[in-house]
């Protein structure tokens, strides 16, 4: 895993995983327009105004702490929020497109990159949540929202609900323009292979900005 890649790069080939230690998907999405925007409304705006732009330099993703597991195994300990939410954009963006007409190899090599390829899915999430993941966002087969016993659950079929509807007006231009910023755009990693440094830093990163007594 380079150091400086981008977010196709970053997950092609590799099984990303949320570890036992981390916290489930918090991010929460505001479905009322008239109310104030939530983590995942963010996200889809900033990408928003980012695609309206005349931007040339790549979108920016930010960095991933990763602990690895093996050549091809990585628990992300910084940035799951994003990057769980990467994958249900895409998913449902991917979903909208085949829709409309079938991937061209360019974009059937990005999906098996970064979604799945064959019987091998690029991400998953906490245990608990990761059935309903695959099922809900990935594979799609799961319809109705009965038997969300997590809150975290709940908050993952909300984004992919959010993201579906969003993109069900969109034409091709735009879901190809979407797809290309996501997949091209910039981000940094840091892979550490030992546990209790990865746990170290894992508890550094949720403690940022908090006072402690002394």
């Amino acid at each position: 895993m380079e150091a400086s890649t981008t977010i196709k790069q970053m997950m092609g080939g590799n099984k990303i995983f949320v570890p036992s230690y981390q916290r489930a998907y918090s991010w929460e999405t505001e479905m009322d327009k008239n109310k104030s925007p939530k983590q995942t409304n963010v996200f889809l705006s900033d990408l928003d105004d980012y695609n309206k732009s005349f931007s040339q330099t790549p979108y920016y993703f930010g960095h991933f702490l990763f602990e690895q597991k093996g050549n091809t195994a990585f628990g992300v300990i910084d940035g799951q929020q994003r990057l769980t939410t990467i994958v249900i954009f895409l998913s449902a963006l991917f979903t909208r497109l085949k829709s409309m007409r079938e991937l061209t190899d360019d974009e059937e090599e990005s999906f098996e990159d970064i979604i799945r390829r064959n019987a091998k899915y690029r991400f998953a999430t906490v245990d608990y949540d990761n059935q309903l993941f695959k099922d809900y966002v990935i594979e799609q087969i799961k319809k109705d929202k009965n038997g969300l016993e997590t809150e975290s659950a709940k908050r993952i079929v909300q984004a992919f609900d959010f993201f579906s509807m969003f993109l069900a007006d969109k034409d091709e231009l735009y879901l190809t323009k979407m797809l290309s910023t996501i997949k091209s755009a910039s981000c940094t990693t840091h892979p550490v292979s030992d546990e209790s440094e990865a746990i170290q830093m894992f508890l550094f990163q949720n403690n940022r900005g908090k006072n402690h007594l002394i």
